[in-house]
């Protein structure tokens, strides 16, 4: 992973409730703060949008009281993003197990894999962040 900067020309934090209204609302969010970089807002918004569904969808933030923390940094060219989600419980946010059949998910990883300079996920004692880094 790359060092994610402790300072970047511009950074912005945002929290929301693990519910489905959270995601185009963090989708606009973004595309609000990069307003002036039309190619890197399409890309950070659609990851944004990508990570934040798998959040509710395979993480504890998507149960009743779950939270979704977005953060999005700017450094020269290039933005990073995190989502951090309540980490998983082993089952979906439905109390289902977590689907693993590939038909199931993952076009969306495959979507960030394509319009990310770089990606990952870390294990943290506050939940999974998944982070990409858009630009050049």
């Amino acid at each position: 992973m790359p060092a994610l900067p402790h300072l970047g020309d511009q950074q912005w934090n945002m929290d929301v409730p693990g519910t489905a209204e959270a995601v185009p609302l963090l989708r606009r969010w973004v595309r609000t703060l990069l307003v002036d970089d039309a190619g890197v807002a399409d890309s950070v918004e659609l990851i944004a949008g990508e990570y934040a569904t798998n959040a509710l969808w395979h993480s504890a933030s998507g149960r009743p009281g779950g939270r979704i923390t977005v953060g999005l940094s700017r450094h020269g060219d290039r933005v990073w993003l995190t989502v951090l989600d309540a980490g998983s419980t082993g089952r979906g946010a439905k109390g289902g197990p977590v689907r693993e059949h590939p038909g199931d998910h993952g076009r969306g990883l495959m979507l960030v894999r394509a319009y990310a300079y770089d990606h990952g996920h870390l294990d943290t004692v506050r939940g999974r962040l998944a982070w990409a880094v858009v630009g050049p």
